[in-house]
């Protein structure tokens, strides 16, 4: 991982414009909640701007000046590829970012159990990634699962990512959640309808999970993700 670099000296940003420092602090807001960049239909519904080719505009202005960058390839989704640069932390985190930080955290990184274990259990731990603390929420215990499969690329969650997770026992409907069904761990967006669940995938080819009233109960929420590390190389 690397180190967080202040590149102007001082709190940065002098090359923005108000609108596109604004836009920048709602992209660095959303991940923070979210785990995972803004579309740009959402930049565009916080910022008031109408048009997804003005938010287009701001977005490449910010990548340009060298604030944002874009993983991968596009697709169908391109701002659920963008990723804040060092220069964006610096300039975001305000006092807070000094030159060459070492506050690295591990997280502990978990994989597929079997059905009846504990997904969290000590003896399933698989190692750990060290990770900037400022990329993690600062409260609630964090950890990491490798994930398997597509169902949630439109979210910008590809085959072979961690997750982070803030462990919890209580998500609110939408949102980006681990859950225990049938004794695997599955990633996605979990809706309550009435006396059933719905987990959404974020993949248009693929259908979502229902769950009756029945089956819920047999349902464990390990926790809402916070953010997702992918390794280019």
């Amino acid at each position: 991982m690397s180190k967080l670099t202040v590149h102007d000296g001082g709190r940065g940003g002098d090359d923005l414009s108000a609108r596109q420092r604004a836009i920048l602090e709602m992209i660095r807001d959303w991940i923070d909640r979210q785990g995972i960049p803004p579309t740009y239909r959402e930049i565009g519904q916080a910022m008031g701007i109408r048009s997804t080719n003005g938010v287009s505009d701001h977005v490449k202005a910010l990548i340009r000046k060298g604030y944002l960058n874009r993983l991968g390839s596009g697709g169908r989704s391109l701002a659920r590829s963008l990723v804040l640069t060092d220069k964006a932390l610096a300039v975001t985190v305000g006092e807070e970012a000094v030159e060459d930080r070492d506050d690295l955290v591990d997280v502990p990184i978990y994989g597929r159990v079997a059905a009846g274990q504990p997904i969290l259990a000590e003896e399933n731990q698989m190692g750990s990634l060290k990770v900037d603390s400022c990329l993690l929420p600062r409260a609630g215990k964090t950890f990491a699962l490798r994930v398997s499969g597509e169902s949630m690329i439109d979210d910008g969650i590809l085959d072979g990512d961690y997750i982070f997770v803030r462990k919890q026992l209580e998500v609110t409907d939408g949102e980006i959640s681990v859950v225990m069904v049938d004794g695997e761990a599955t990633v996605k967006r979990l809706f309550r309808e009435g006396p059933r669940v719905r987990l959404q995938p974020a993949n248009d080819t693929m259908d979502p999970i229902y769950l009756s009233a029945a089956d819920v109960s047999a349902v464990d929420v390990l926790g809402v993700v916070v953010g997702v590390y992918r390794k280019l190389h």
